[in-house]
């Protein structure tokens, strides 16, 4: 039995240095075109990096961005019966719900409010509920006065921080034309950029 594992040991080891020179010739050659490959490689490889800003706006403070969004109201106040006159009134914010615009610099924007609840051809009125109006006017007030008509969107650049849409109301009192109560309506202001 101790010669039968000699003999095989023998035998493995005839194997073997048959072997070794298929290995001698192969690695050298790989080790060569390694070499070739490493000599040919870059030493100081480049990409392109870039980054692409485009224009928009987000209303601050409201996670919807789309329904819902408070723009405040236009107050004209409270007036005797027989008051007569025009009063002015810029939308102001109802115990700071007024919705504010964040833009990219140089942002145009288009805004347009529609005609109410109670619109009677072009002109916006406040009702009573009761069948009684006044007729009153918006406008956007930035740089120039704009009147906003109906549905029809007006420009404005809006800047990087904060700002609420600068819309101002102008109502002509009737006087005792008017029963008393209070009038009031509803416009669906859009913006756009």
């Amino acid at each position: 039995m101790v010669q039968e594992m000699h003999a095989r040991a023998g035998r493995g080891s005839r194997a073997r240095s048959q072997a070794s020179p298929q290995v001698a010739i192969v690695l050298p050659l790989l080790c060569t075109s390694l070499a070739a490959m490493a000599a040919t490689a870059p030493t100081s490889p480049s990409f392109a990096v870039n980054a692409s800003v485009v224009s928009g706006c987000i209303v601050s403070g409201n996670s919807s961005q789309v329904t819902g969004v408070p723009f405040g109201s236009v107050n004209f106040g409270t007036h005797s019966a027989v008051s007569t006159g025009t009063v002015t009134a810029m939308a102001s914010n109802d115990m700071g719900m007024q919705a504010q615009l964040v833009c990219t610099a140089g942002t145009a924007a288009q805004v347009s409010v529609n005609g109410g609840l109670n619109l009677q051809g072009a002109q916006r009125r406040l009702s009573n509920g009761a069948g009684q109006f006044i007729p009153y006017t918006l406008s956007l007030v930035a740089g120039t006065v704009t009147a906003l008509a109906p549905n029809v969107a007006v420009g404005i650049t809006m800047g990087t921080t904060p700002t609420a849409l600068p819309i101002r109301g102008n109502l002509v009192l009737p006087g005792s034309a008017a029963m008393a109560g209070t009038y009031v309506d509803t416009v669906l202001v859009t913006v756009t950029w």
